[in-house]
């Protein structure tokens, strides 16, 4: 037995051969504290309880027990945490992955949030799936004018956010959830029942329901989109616990309800003979489901809330009044808006804006596909896309926290990796080329969705604005309206760009080129903000301990 020396205040302490290392019960400990596992089953020691006193503090930080057993010689060692049943393990490790709060009501509360996030997900692709062939074939739109309608809705869809962003905060983000996920059940009708108004009225008619139908599906998005991210906010804060774990949660809930629903997509396109009405009318039973589930997990709090908002509102009125003070007018509060924001704030915004400049939507890709592929096989494409990003995205992000150089050679890789999905969609133009094409988004995406949103936090003031108080909200909806601008201009020029390199013979691929000029332009703004300004400067991230500091006074 190898024999580590320890202080005076204690006995040896003894390590199975076999360690490559020897080790300090401090070091253990600090292990121990840093994982939250109980120690490895090699360690086997006599501790008195001087020692244990000493060390304790830094493993009664966590929440499991740390079990130190005396031993003899010839003394039998305790039984090893490897000899407990794999089994168990594995499942304290899957139900630790739906329980990221303390609380057991709240992780219910918040898993309702995310199944019914996970089953609008569902009812939407079931119909966005095949609705650009739709749009194509049975209406006979231009690829200019699915781009226009895409920009339309996704540029009411984040203005529509910004709006609840703000109706949550007077309201409250239950009330909001609920009014949202009923207009998303209202909406999903109108696609089944696209085929009648087709039949009943013509082409005219239709395109002018199905235009509504999706720009009202993205608004009713929109509606619950800043209120779920604030609902989350609030559920964290009764538990005591931190937020990455249920907007993790709510991620991975979410895409996998999208992959469900491009599946019964494909499954009912092709077992209905390629009926797009009846594909169509299946994601109303998913929208409804989400809707019972919000309004019996979130009603009663939604009443409890906006009885509290009135009290709020009475007392903050009468202090007013007694105290005599006076708020800030508009251009005060716009200049200590404004002022709030650092340089490295607008920084990250130009790089992610480019960016998405080159994140048309997916209806491009899946009118490239189809003059390759059989219809009834393009839900494989999403799937792919939906499965690299899931199985991606954790690793990624886990790695870009450990600096801002690690986060910004994983921005520029993701970007890489989209010139390469470009190059596919436009030059391999087989089966294989598409879902080649569509693995490289899904690794882009991995690679820059949510670190791309990490990035504009971490400049985004944490604390309150003397004079404003928190403005993390509104500072993010400013982000996703201006965001919002960007993809609606971009699936305009997307669309005008297919055109003309169809007409030209070359098949509908100028928006692929058009997505490599505005992703490599990025990576570009990120390398020159990163080495000279202010991008890869670790002392500014508000977030971090010692970071930027808030002055309203300076601009950015």
């Amino acid at each position: 037995m190898a024999v580590i020396s320890l202080p005076p205040v204690a006995p040896a302490i003894h390590v199975q051969k076999g360690h490559r290392h020897s080790h300090s019960l401090q070091s253990i400990c600090l292990q121990y504290h840093q994982h939250g596992q109980t120690l490895h089953a090699g360690f086997r020691s006599t501790v008195p309880p001087a020692l244990t006193s000493v060390y304790a503090p830094a493993v009664a930080k966590r929440r499991h027990t740390l079990q130190v057993h005396a031993s003899s010689a010839g003394a039998a060692h305790p039984a090893s945490p490897e000899d407990a049943p794999k089994s168990e393990s594995l499942a304290a490790k899957f139900k630790a992955l739906f329980s990221p709060f303390s609380e057991a009501g709240i992780n219910k509360k918040l898993l309702a949030l995310c199944g019914a996030q996970a089953l609008s997900s569902v009812a939407t692709l079931i119909h966005d799936t095949y609705l650009p062939l739709y749009l194509s074939e049975e209406l006979k739109l231009s690829n200019t004018k699915i781009g226009n309608l895409q920009a339309m809705a996704q540029f009411l869809s984040n203005a529509s956010k910004s709006l609840s962003g703000t109706l949550a905060d007077l309201l409250s983000p239950a009330r909001m959830i609920i009014f949202g996920t009923l207009l998303t059940t209202i909406n999903k009708p109108m696609f089944a029942l696209s085929g009648y108004i087709f039949a009943s009225f013509g082409t005219v008619v239709c395109l002018y329901w199905v235009t509504s139908a999706k720009v009202f599906d993205r608004m009713s998005k929109g509606v619950r989109e800043a209120p779920g991210k604030a609902l989350i906010g609030e559920l964290a804060a009764e538990s005591g616990d931190k937020t990455e774990g249920a907007f993790g949660l709510r991620q991975a809930m979410s895409t996998f309800g999208a992959l469900v629903g491009s599946i019964i997509a494909g499954l009912a396109y092709t077992l209905s003979g390629r009926n797009y009405a009846v594909t169509f009318s299946l994601s109303a039973l998913p929208a409804l489901g989400a809707l019972l589930l919000v309004t019996t997990a979130f009603g009663q709090r939604a009443k409890d809330q906006d009885a509290a908002n009135k009290l709020k509102r009475k007392d903050a009125a009468e202090k007013a009044k007694a105290e005599g003070t006076t708020s800030l007018n508009i251009g005060q509060k716009v200049r200590a808006f404004m002022g709030a924001l650092q340089p490295a704030y607008w920084q990250a915004l130009s790089v992610v804006a480019l960016l998405y400049f080159a994140r048309f939507d997916a209806s491009f890709i899946t009118l490239r596909a189809r003059t390759v592929m059989d219809k009834a096989q393009l839900p494989v494409l999403m799937s792919i896309m939906m499965i690299t990003q899931a199985v991606l995205s954790t690793p990624c992000g886990l790695r870009a926290k450990r600096s801002l150089k690690e986060r910004n050679n994983l921005l520029l890789g993701g970007f890489g990796s989209m010139i390469i999905a470009d190059l596919l969609f436009a030059k391999m133009a087989t089966p294989q080329g598409m879902m080649l094409g569509a693995a490289a988004v899904g690794v882009h995406m991995a690679m820059t969705h949510a670190i791309c949103l990490s990035m504009l936090s971490s400049y985004i003031p944490a604390t309150e604005v003397p004079g404003l108080g928190r403005v993390s909200g509104t500072v993010w909806s400013f982000t996703d309206f201006v965001l919002g601008v960007v993809l609606a201009y971009s699936n305009s020029v997307a669309g005008k760009l297919a055109d003309y390199t169809q007409q030209r013979g070359m098949g509908n691929i100028g928006c692929f080129y058009g997505g490599m000029v505005a992703v490599t332009l990025a990576g570009l703004v990120l390398v020159v903000c990163s080495r000279f300004l202010d991008l890869g400067k670790e002392e500014l991230v508000t977030t971090a301990k010692g970071g930027a500091k808030i002055n309203p006074s300076k601009g950015g």
